[in-house]
């Protein structure tokens, strides 16, 4: 019992140092990598030294130098491996270096050093040099690393850390129904900290949601979606509609954020009347499933995206809507995909698969509309996703 726990100890340590060191490793630019990997070669053949100085009794290898190499090629090897979380790699590398050992141990196991006294005392005297180079040289390539590309790296851990803290808040899954709606919405980032924003507000009997992608990646995009999503609520509770809601963003946007950035917007708001109002701002069309007749509209209006002209005009439509309807919002993430052909994944696609399966729960809807997707190309930008059913 024992040795089980032990073992189940040492096991989960070294999966979760593995998974780190390979997260950081990912992190680490090629020129920081080859700077770490480069300590960690002359810090191992220090090592390579101390081995050859302990088997002063049996010929030297390479004029002293296999030990050293050996060991230094291994360490690197391993910490590489581990760091690029190449796993095959490393068990590659270390089947080679266990067959170098078996034969380099045979070599020197089976050849007696030289008795001359000279000799000895000058292959001391090298392995003591070895030892002192490789020690002071690697420890000081290692502080060097840690004092500029570590930092940086680590830096960049924690404003990662932080984006994928601030898209969890932001943007996290939507999932529930009221007493005419159903809704389901999830956003998946391309990066960390992702740019797309999704949303539903409630209101004395209204019902606003919307979708919005946010030029950029990274904090500057996570800092503006939190303006974008503190804009709008404060809006409507000064009970301005939701063309008054998109010029307020649109004038507020241009002093939080920086020049080169914008917001696209689509946006639904149900007022209890038999029509729903839309409204986009430089967004894909908002695509609407009518139950009585099967068929799909794209809702679309051509308009600036906000934040990128202060002043813009905005206006909306309005549009019937019956039961068991369904409007799909979307960023282009998911609709210009490409395909190994470069042919993007498209809007004709999307409305196939709505018209087929309009009537699956909304959580499996999304599921399988996702996973045509991906079946169709790699993501190359956010992808968010956004249903909405009329319940009566």
């Amino acid at each position: 019992m024992m040795k089980t726990t032990v073992q189940t100890w040492f096991s989960d340590r070294w999966a979760k140092h593995t998974i780190s060191e390979a997260a950081f490793g990912r992190m680490l630019p090629m020129r920081s990598m080859v700077k770490f990997l480069a300590a960690a070669f002359i810090t191992w053949c220090a090592v390579g030294f101390v081995i050859d100085l302990l088997l002063l009794n049996y010929q030297p290898l390479a004029r002293g130098f296999f030990w050293p190499i050996y060991f230094g090629t291994l360490g690197t090897a391993v910490f590489a491996a581990r760091m690029r979380g190449g796993f095959r790699l490393g068990l590659v590398l270390l089947l080679i270096t266990r067959a170098g050992l078996w034969l380099a141990v045979r070599i020197s196991f089976h050849s007696s050093a030289s008795p001359d006294v000279e000799a000895m005392h000058r292959r001391v005297v090298f392995d003591a040099i070895g030892i002192l180079v490789g020690t002071i040289v690697g420890y000081r390539v290692l502080v060097d690393f840690v004092l500029t590309e570590g930092i940086a790296t680590v830096r960049m851990q924690t404003e990662l850390a932080l984006a994928h803290g601030i898209q969890a808040t932001l943007v996290p899954t939507l999932s529930f129904q009221v007493d005419r709606f159903e809704v389901y919405g999830k956003s998946i980032p391309s990066a960390e900290m992702g740019g797309d924003l999704i949303d539903t507000l409630e209101r004395d009997g209204t019902l606003l949601a919307y979708v919005a992608d946010i030029s950029g990646h990274g904090l500057a995009a996570g800092q503006l979606m939190g303006m974008l999503k503190t804009a709008i609520p404060v809006s409507l509770q000064f009970r301005q509609q939701p063309v008054a809601v998109m010029e307020s963003a649109d004038r507020v946007l241009p002093a939080v954020k920086e020049s080169n950035m914008y917001a696209t917007l689509a946006l639904l708001y149900f007022d209890g009347s038999s029509e729903v109002e839309y409204s986009l701002a430089g967004h894909p069309p908002i695509l609407h499933y009518r139950e009585p007749t099967r068929d799909i509209a794209r809702l679309a209006m051509e308009q600036f995206p906000l934040g990128l002209i202060p002043g813009g005009r905005y206006s909306s439509r309005r549009v019937t809507y019956s039961p068991r309807d369904v409007f799909l919002m979307l960023t282009d993430g998911i609709s210009e995909v490409p395909d190994a052909n470069d042919e993007e994944f498209g809007l004709n696609h999307l409305e196939q698969l709505l018209r087929q399966h309009a009537a699956e729960p909304l959580p499996e809807l999304w599921e399988l509309i996702m996973g045509e997707v991906q079946r169709h190309g790699v993501q190359q930008d956010d992808q968010t996703l956004l249903l909405l059913r009329v319940l009566m």
